[in-house]
């Protein structure tokens, strides 16, 4: 059964949900899965590319554009451009891109502002009609013992 993981953050502020994605992208690569990361446009793309490459000063996370046609670890890209060769989906922008019905695991991150919880709330409904299923991840509560 296709899966939608929403993870929510306790902060606000996009530097947060960067820094959580990357931790997310390097627990799932470590799982040996490929990643398309779809974002809402040709210059967000391009800012998350170039800062993936630059993530840590010890590491960083080899990724190529949908655009340029090259396998990666991560592909990044907007509009209907999901890449071929990738099993989970990581919907970086506002709205489910059309081809994510072809993807076994997608994953929202979700930052506590208003206009990002309203949008999220619509996607969760989404891809509940989608037939997903559904799992909430509440980053901002402990991990219980």
């Amino acid at each position: 059964m296709k899966q939608a993981d929403f993870y929510i953050l306790p902060c606000a502020d996009q530097e947060g949900k960067f820094d959580f994605l990357g931790k997310l992208l390097g627990r799932i690569l470590s799982g040996g899965h490929q990643i398309y990361l779809h974002c809402n446009d040709q210059f967000s793309t391009e800012q998350v590319s170039q800062a993936l490459w630059q993530y840590r000063d010890s590491s960083f996370l080899a990724n190529a554009l949908s655009s340029e046609k090259i396998i990666a670890p991560i592909t990044i890209g907007w509009g209907e451009q999901a890449a071929e060769h990738t099993d989970v989906l990581i919907n970086y922008s506002d709205n489910i891109p059309a081809t994510a019905a072809k993807f076994e695991r997608v994953v929202e991150i979700v930052i506590q502002q208003s206009d990002v919880l309203a949008l999220s709330r619509k996607r969760y409904k989404q891809y509940q009609q989608q037939g997903f299923k559904i799992k909430h991840n509440d980053m901002r509560k402990p991990p219980q013992r």
